[in-house]
């Protein structure tokens, strides 16, 4: 085996994966089209044997329908011809004629006589007696269809219309007009209306037959054809490709259209066992098409796996970025890119077939032999540990090494991965150095923060002495101005020695000190009331504890220091004609625990406020207000041992809020 790897490759191309399964599909999608267009030739000819059929059973429903509105309409004409011929008609001649026309059709409903426009007579009259007397220029509904008949002097079929003396019919109209003996134009005697029950004549021609094996629908309203109104049925089977015919009326036609029960498609069992032949064709077709597809698939991966596997493993060992070394017997059979890196072997030169151990240290050499032996008498076996290995060029590289048995050309070898960690160990050498350097730096400023106040305090004490001396002994006898000169002395030096023990105080916070505990705050919060009662007291502050107070992981005596600086604050910049009011409240935030301490002292600009938590600033003359400016630093230095964090919300003039978090111990 090469010490080198060839990443990717030419040659011919590989054959797509994927061609059987084109192949499947064009065959399953020939074989679909050839079965769609099967079942479509068979569906036109059932669709047309079912129009056919339907056209056949709608021929003797129109005739029959025909038949039964026409016959009863005609017999109008009888008694026109006895009015014509007898110059007018009475109202006893019209009813027994009517009775004996009537006898043989059930379904006319009645028959009327009108004189003029106004309804005189009608057959049978105690039903119908509403009807008497009534002008048809009264009835906007009925006025149109007998005001055409009267213009056109021929027979009008209207409706079905509502009836005054109440339901719905169809009604033929035809008037009646009386030669003049003169020779003058003949006169309008009056109309005779045959009113027709539409459902009788329905039930007659069959076509309310729960049976009927068709929707129908019938539209015309006033023979105006399929330009008009819905007659009976369903609207929407004008819209689904019906067989349509005609009625003819008397006077105007009737459209009438039928599609099978369900719907063109519904009930034909041979047309669905078609379908269902096809279907399961198809699916055993793309069944059997793409079986051989997938077993097709299956044997070019399978060829291509192996040559595939062993490209991808080579390419993943050559780029990995530690070095990966193959050896049997101490001589080396493989080793990556990085491996030759590594070791600094120069160019051309190849790692395989080189001795192992020339590039092992003297000192490495039993170890890395032991492992060596561990790994090849247990198959499953991994070793790890460290070893020292020598550049061509002569330099120690302190590595980790893995190794683990393998199978090469079908003899037991050692794989070896090698990760260089020299760099790491320098560097974390030279950490622990910089920590060492650093902690030495931080000892020796304590150390003379410590000596340089406590040197200071003894020069300052005699100072301060001797100052104090000379103004007992010299005040009064010198000028004023000398007087004034020795209590700026005095002062500055009790100031500076305030300074001094302040920053050996500060100094000597340590995070260090003892690790943080559970601690209930409300008892820090006690013992920093009990140090300010004095204060409190003189002040006549009211401290005011919101809610149960928090356990947290804290120092109990710096979180008392805390409360005890920050309520002495408040209590500190008061304003001169308020009482000092002072809020101590709480609430929780995730993990952690956000003290807040509110006041209604002077209050300071938001500009300030980053600036309040650094050592000796001040906002305040000394005049105004006492002190070093260090209370707040050592406030936020005590919170930050305690892993919190320390900020403030003012208004001049409004008061002040310092809030502080501690994490939670629960």
């Amino acid at each position: 085996m090469s010490g080198t790897l060839k990443v990717g490759g030419g040659g011919a191309r590989k054959p797509s994966t994927w061609l059987p399964f084109v192949v499947a599909a064009l065959i399953t999608a020939c074989s679909g089209l050839v079965l769609l267009k099967l079942y479509a030739l068979q569906a036109e000819r059932r669709y047309e044997a079912a129009r056919a059929e339907l056209v056949s059973q709608l021929s003797v429903l129109r005739a029959r329908l025909e038949y039964n509105l026409t016959a009863p309409l005609l017999i109008s004409r009888g008694l026109v011809a006895q009015i014509i011929f007898h110059h007018g008609m009475s109202d006893a001649d019209f009813a027994r004629a009517s009775s004996l026309v009537m006898q043989d059709y059930e379904s006319i409903r009645n028959l009327a006589m009108s004189r003029g426009t106004v309804m005189t007579s009608v057959y049978p009259q105690e039903p119908n007696r509403a009807i008497l007397g009534v002008d048809y220029r009264d009835l906007p509904a009925q006025w149109p269809a007998v005001e055409r008949a009267i213009n056109s002097r021929k027979p009008v079929v209207a409706g079905p219309v509502n009836l005054i003396q109440g339901g719905a019919a169809l009604i033929g109209r035809v008037p009646v007009f009386l030669p003049d003996p003169d020779g003058e134009q003949a006169k309008l005697f009056g109309l005779i209306s045959v009113v027709i029950d539409i459902p009788k004549v329905f039930a007659a021609s069959g076509l309310d037959a729960g049976t009927l094996p068709m929707e129908l629908a019938l539209r015309g309203r006033d023979g105006l054809g399929r330009a008009g109104a819905m007659i009976w049925g369903d609207e929407g089977v004008f819209d689904r490709a019906p067989v349509e015919m005609e009625v003819s009326l008397p006077d105007g036609t009737w459209a009438m259209a039928a599609i099978p029960k369900g719907g063109w498609a519904a009930g034909d069992g041979q047309l669905r066992v078609t379908g269902g032949m096809g279907l399961v064709l198809f699916f055993l077709t793309a069944l059997a098409s793409f079986g051989w597809a997938f077993y097709a698939r299956g044997q070019r991966r399978a060829q291509r796996h192996v040559a595939e596997s062993e490209e991808r493993y080579r390419a993943l060992v050559e780029t990995a970025p530690m070095a990966v070394v193959v050896h049997r017997n101490g001589v080396i059979l493989f080793a990556n890119t990085q491996a030759s890196r590594m070791l600094k072997v120069p160019d051309g030169q190849a790692l395989a077939g080189r001795a192992l151990l020339d590039f092992v240290h003297p000192d490495s050499r039993a170890a890395v032999a032991e492992r060596v032996g561990f790994v090849l008498a247990a198959p499953d076996a991994v070793s790890s540990g460290a070893a020292c290995y020598v550049t061509g060029e002569g330099e120690l590289i302190e590595s980790e090494v893995v190794s683990t048995r393998v199978s090469l050309e079908g003899q037991p070898a050692v794989l070896s991965v090698v990760h260089d960690v020299t760099r790491r160990h320098r560097a974390e050498a030279e950490r622990e150095r910089l920590l060492e350097s650093l902690q030495r730096s931080n000892e020796d400023l304590q150390q003379f923060a410590y000596i340089s106040s406590h040197d200071l305090q003894e020069p300052l004490r005699n100072v301060a002495g001797y100052v104090q001396l000379l103004g007992r002994r010299y005040r009064g006898r010198l000028d004023k101005d000398a007087d004034d000169f020795i209590d700026f002395a005095v002062q500055g030096t009790k100031r500076m020695q305030e300074m001094i023990t302040n920053l050996l105080d500060y100094s000597r916070l340590r995070q260090d000190d003892g690790e943080p505990e559970r601690v209930d705050s409300r008892i820090a919060l006690d013992e920093a009331l009990a140090d300010l009662g004095a204060a409190i007291d003189e002040s006549g502050a009211v401290v005011e504890v919101a809610g149960a107070m928090p356990v947290v992981a804290a120092r109990r005596v710096e979180l008392s220091r805390v409360f005890l600086n920050l309520i002495g604050n408040a209590i500190k910049y008061r304003r001169a004609d308020t009482v000092p009011r002072i809020r101590v409240s709480t609430h929780r935030d995730g993990r952690n625990w956000v003290f807040s301490i509110a006041d209604n002292g002077i209050g300071m600009e938001p500009a300030y406020l980053d600036r309040i938590f650094t050592l000796f600033q001040r906002l305040h003359s000394r005049e105004t207000y006492d002190g070093t400016g260090i209370g707040l630093a050592i406030c936020r230095k005590l919170v930050q041992h305690n892993g919190g964090r320390i900020w403030a919300q003012s208004e001049p003039g409004r008061g002040s809020t310092f809030h502080f978090s501690l994490q939670g111990a629960e």
